[in-house]
């Protein structure tokens, strides 16, 4: 999906950098967090590890991308009227250091018990957040940035004739995944971006990076997966060393989270892609 130069939204009298959702809580959490999220597995490529401080190094030159939309802030909360009772404490100012637990105060509860909650036991969250999500908006999956629970089983193949294909009953190992990524609550993440903008645009800066293009990266990572193709068929597999490559040398050249969407299976894909059109319609309504 390529975002219409018209769309951009920006708050007059502003020009600082444009807003984001915690789509980052929800899209690290998520699909980095998807997304992120089908992590590797015995049919994942073997990487090297990423650091989280150090920008992926450059794809092959790619055409210049579409203009995205700025995501629209929020209206500032107006001043509460004077009250003779003391006013409670401020709620202390977030910083990278103490986001970490921030971070897991807010997603603990709603992650408890699904295959997305081991990422909350790294450290440096928005700075993982926003190195998955730099590679996420280039197709690039990072899998060493956030340690999520692999899918249980192999990678499925079965004979159709004489070319091995890849057995949709395979597909059954990314249901959790695309469930917990399903049932995010948009306004969770809506409320928790806002909250933390500020550290994943820092975050971001930190990669090398204008901060102020944080929500560029954000709209295309989203796009990324909204583009990624639903294939019904058994898809045609060949073996090379240890790995299952596809036999179509189109499919092998897509982006790897294309790739990894379709190990998820056509059903699993749609609904990741869903959530990922919400999310891009709240980051932009808001």
């Amino acid at each position: 999906m390529q975002a219409d130069p018209s769309e951009r939204i920006g708050e007059p009298g502003q020009g600082g950098g444009p807003p984001m959702l915690p789509i980052l809580a929800g899209l690290v959490v998520l699909v980095a967090l998807a997304v992120w999220w089908f992590t590797g597995s015995e049919e994942a490529p073997s990487q090297e590890p990423e650091r989280v401080f150090e920008p992926a190094p450059p794809p092959v030159p790619e055409p210049e991308p579409e203009p995205v939309p700025d995501i629209p802030r929020p209206a500032p909360a107006p001043e509460p009227a004077p009250d003779p009772a003391p006013a409670p404490s401020p709620e202390p100012p977030l910083t990278l250091e103490v986001s970490d637990e921030a971070l897991r105060e807010r997603f603990a509860p709603v992650l408890r018990g699904g295959p997305l909650a081991s990422a909350l036991a790294a450290d440096n969250l928005v700075e993982r957040g926003a190195a998955v999500l730099d590679g996420l908006s280039r197709g690039v999956l990072q899998y060493k940035l956030l340690p999520v629970m692999p899918p249980q089983g192999k990678f499925a193949v079965r004979k159709q004739g004489n070319q091995a294909v890849m057995d949709p009953a395979g597909y059954r190992r990314y249901d959790a995944y695309a469930q917990a990524i399903e049932s995010l609550d948009d306004e969770l993440l809506v409320v928790s971006f806002n909250r933390f903008r500020p550290l994943l645009e820092e975050a971001y800066a930190m990669l090398g990076y204008d901060a102020e293009e944080f929500d560029n990266a954000l709209i295309r990572g989203l796009d990324k997966i909204i583009a990624a193709p639903v294939i019904e068929q058994p898809l045609e597999v060949r073996k090379v060393e240890a790995v299952y490559k596809f036999e179509d040398p189109a499919l092998e050249r897509l982006p790897d989270l294309h790739k990894q969407l379709l190990r998820a299976g056509p059903e699993n894909t749609r609904r990741i892609q869903d959530k990922a059109r919400a999310l891009r319609r709240a980051l932009l309504a808001q």
